[in-house]
């Protein structure tokens, strides 16, 4: 079942539809949203983001640190909404 995510990118709000298939990054490049992203495997950490409301599941969260995931953050290229009410930001 798809499910609705807001994505707060360069000031901007959009929202997407994430297929249960499809990582949250995976949904924001097909909107054509240009989020920010080099290698889709969790290596880089350039997809990070902030989860402000919601809940995800990461496949793989190993290149965050405690302190990161404690506040928050997100691999999106590993991320999968788990409610309907997931808004995440790549401005903080």
């Amino acid at each position: 079942m798809a499910t609705k995510v807001t994505v707060i990118l360069d000031g901007n709000e959009y929202q997407l539809t994430v297929e249960d298939d499809q990582t949250i990054l995976d949904a924001a490049i097909e909107a054509d949203i240009d989020p920010p992203h080099a290698c889709r495997v969790a290596a880089c950490c350039t997809c990070k983001a902030k989860l402000l409301s919601g809940e995800i599941k990461m496949d793989d969260d190993d290149p965050l640190s405690e302190e990161e995931i404690e506040e928050g953050y997100i691999l999106t290229c590993q991320s999968h909404p788990l409610t309907k009410d997931v808004v995440i930001t790549y401005d903080e």
